[in-house]
């Protein structure tokens, strides 16, 4: 299943794959972002979520990053669909971040499961999310999870 393609090739530059994964956790109204940075600075809205690692599958990755970036344990559930994004990230390294987003199943909340430290958990309305989200491939993956919701 391919997806939509965001952000335009720069010339000259090379844009390796990274396979990614991503997920909507729902808490009442809201879902689970990540404000990444430093908030006396620039900070970012992304859904959590990350790069795949070597051997790892993107059940597994999903519940590893939401707990690294959220302290959050989860569950994966649907497969919402797959979407990539060209970023340029980590001190000017550029990739096409293929991700594959889901829906995901709040178990309960590790603190302690939390290593990332410029990332911080915020609860936004669906709305707000595809607003302020950072990747276009974000925001896409929050408006397909909403056309599939159940009417009323």
């Amino acid at each position: 299943m391919a997806g939509p393609q965001f952000g335009l090739p720069e010339a000259g530059r090379d844009w390796p794959d990274r396979p990614s994964v991503f997920g909507i956790a729902r808490r009442g109204g809201r879902i689970a972002l990540v404000e990444i940075g430093d908030p006396s600075e620039r900070v970012w809205l992304a859904l959590p979520g990350g790069g795949l690692e070597p051997g790892e599958t993107p059940e597994d990755a999903l519940v590893r990053e939401f707990a690294e970036e959220t302290g959050l344990v989860v569950t994966p559930g649907e497969l919402l669909g797959e979407s990539s994004d060209r970023v340029v990230i980590n001190a000017g390294r550029a990739f096409n971040v293929r991700g594959r987003f889901y829906t995901v199943r709040r178990l309960r909340e590790a603190p302690e499961r939390l290593t990332e430290p410029d990332h911080r958990l915020v609860w936004r309305t669906p709305l707000e999310a595809i607003r302020t989200l950072h990747r276009q491939s974000h925001a896409w993956a929050v408006a397909e999870w909403l056309r599939r919701l159940p009417a009323g």
